[in-house]
């Protein structure tokens, strides 16, 4: 590429990036169908970029147009990606960075502040490194037989790698995974991982990038595979191609067991393989019931923090925090139990903090999607732009839900989608119990009106259903601390007095659960500490 293209390719990159950050903006405000810009599809697939240009030049919004018609002078056409700008960008970056912070403010609509943001995110160039760590083991390609990862080392995934049939992979306690670009640790459905860390030594996977440069989507994320029940029979993971049998996942045997994630954090995943088409934080395919998911924080995630697809696994003391996408998704007839589980949404990205589907194509497939969860906190950003809902329950999912706390969602508390999903409310299969719904839209309303062509869903009325609902009640202000909103030093413990400590629905019987959780949310009204102490953490970068 002659100079006078390289100039032209770093001055588009530019225009992208400052096109995605408008389009974020106002998300609510712009274009209506259009809440998430990937931005590694924008750099790499020519037809994508040309969509999204030419919506954004409809938008009513004037600094979308000027962003997209900024992007639109370049005639360049292709993979953007790469291409030897990566200094050029860390140099503008560093520029402007002593710039704002002497004038005591930060500015992202300046082609500078642009590329050093392209610069954080690794999407020009990777600069891989070992952080300073003396003893050091890079990771590719298989494991077979039993590995064990030990704590006095560090580890670095170069690619997608895989735990074969038969593997087991051991992570000691402290462990430190990271992951470059394109990377990811996949265990298959006849494997088994065993990463048991501990409140004070936690196992974390995170970017191979340094603190304070680290993004959404430097890399995969963690993907577990088994042989449980879906009811699609089988499927292939997201991610590996179809002819690749080891992205295989579902089966006949509900207790089948992908192995044990304790005290693990997983930060900065997400990476996006192609356009639309992201690995979350943690992907659990058809793993069955003896599967172990205690004490797992998914932070930072480009796409969804935590997804299921089938299967009976369940999961206790989860949080997700800020994830690109969704903080906990389920398809595909996952039927697991979970308590005790914090999803926690930011102002500058997040949809649902619980998306759940039963089967896009047959929303009456079977095994239907039913999890039982209870002691459940959901987070909004409390944001007026943020285009955020708490649940959207659809495509026929069933569950029990009960004792949560949902606040703080700028367009409304619990959406249900398609005939399928409100019928599973007459059948049984879809219920409610103990809600707390406070903080509510700057309307003051919890739910949004669907009349005419928004009737999504029969004709189902959320707002008259839910004045029925046992032990369902209405704060206008936020029963949590303010402090839950903090997304970098956040609390999520009720004050004593709160009305989360009364009315409390009673728990589910069984091994499983903690019947002694007479409380609404996942942390006791009160407490002066909690179970997210010592473990989680809420880097920015």
């Amino acid at each position: 590429m002659n100079a006078s293209n390289e100039d032209q390719k770093t001055k588009l990159v530019s225009a992208l990036w400052e096109l995605k950050e408008a389009l974020k903006q106002h998300r609510e405000k712009g274009i209506a169908d259009v809440h998430f810009v990937h931005f590694n599809s924008l750099l790499k697939d020519e037809n994508y970029r040309k969509e999204i240009i030419s919506k954004a030049l409809l938008s009513p919004v004037e600094m979308i147009r000027d962003a997209a018609a900024d992007a639109q002078k370049f005639n360049l056409s292709g993979n953007l990606q790469g291409g030897g700008l990566e200094e050029e960008i860390r140099a503008a970056g560093r520029s402007q960075a002593e710039a704002d912070s002497k004038r005591g403010r930060a500015r992202w609509w300046v082609s500078g502040a642009a590329v050093a943001g392209l610069a954080a995110m690794g999407l020009v160039g990777a600069n891989l490194h070992w952080l300073g760590i003396a003893t050091q083991q890079r990771v590719s390609g298989s494991i077979y037989g039993h590995k064990v990862w030990s704590a006095d080392r560090a580890y670095l995934l170069e690619d997608r790698v895989f735990v074969e049939s038969g593997a087991t992979l051991t992570i000691e306690a402290g462990t430190k995974v990271y992951g470059a670009l394109g990377s990811a640790l996949v265990v298959t459905r006849d494997g088994l991982l065993n990463a048991r860390g501990t409140e004070v030594e936690p196992i974390v996977f995170t970017s191979v990038k340094p603190e304070g440069e680290r993004v959404r989507g430097d890399w995969g994320g963690v993907v577990l595979l088994g042989n449980a029940p879906v009811n699609t029979g089988s499927g292939q993971i997201e991610g590996i191609a179809e002819t690749d049998p080891r992205g295989a996942f579902g089966g006949q045997d509900v207790h089948a067991n992908c192995g044990t994630l304790q005290y693990v954090r997983i930060e900065f995943a997400g990476a996006e393989l192609s356009a639309d088409n992201e690995l979350n934080g943690l992907t659990l395919g058809g793993c069955g019931d003896s599967t172990v998911l205690r004490f797992v924080q998914v932070h930072m995630g480009l796409d969804d923090g935590i997804e299921f697809f089938g299967g009976t696994a369940n999961l206790k003391n989860i949080v997700v925090s800020r994830a690109g996408d969704d903080a906990l998704d389920w398809d595909r007839g996952w039927q697991g139990k979970g308590q005790f589980i914090v999803l926690q949404q930011s102002a500058e990205d997040g949809d649902n903090a619980i998306e759940a589907d039963n089967l896009k194509a047959d929303h009456d497939a079977s095994p239907r999607s039913g999890p039982v969860l209870s002691n459940v906190t959901l987070v909004g950003s409390a944001a007026p732009q943020a285009a955020q809902r708490a649940m959207t329950l659809r495509r026929g999912t069933g569950g029990d839900f009960r004792n949560f706390i949902i606040s703080g969602f700028p367009l409304e508390t619990i959406d249900i989608r398609d005939t399928a999903t409100a019928a599973r409310i007459d059948a049984g299969e879809l219920s409610f119990d103990s809600l707390l719904f406070a903080d509510p839209n700057l309307q003051g309303d919890y739910f949004q009106s669907e009349a005419g062509d928004k009737d999504d869903d029969g004709g189902f009325d959320e707002a008259a259903y839910f004045r029925t609902v046992s032990r369902v009640a209405y704060s206008p202000r936020s029963v949590l601390p303010q402090s839950a909103y903090n997304i970098l030093n956040p609390d999520f413990t009720p004050p004593a007095n709160s009305p989360a400590a009364q009315d409390s629905a009673p728990i589910p019987q069984g091994e499983f659960w903690d019947e002694a959780a007479n409380f609404r949310g996942a942390v006791r009204p009160g407490n002066r500490t909690n179970w997210l102490s010592g473990w989680t953490a809420f880097p920015e970068h």
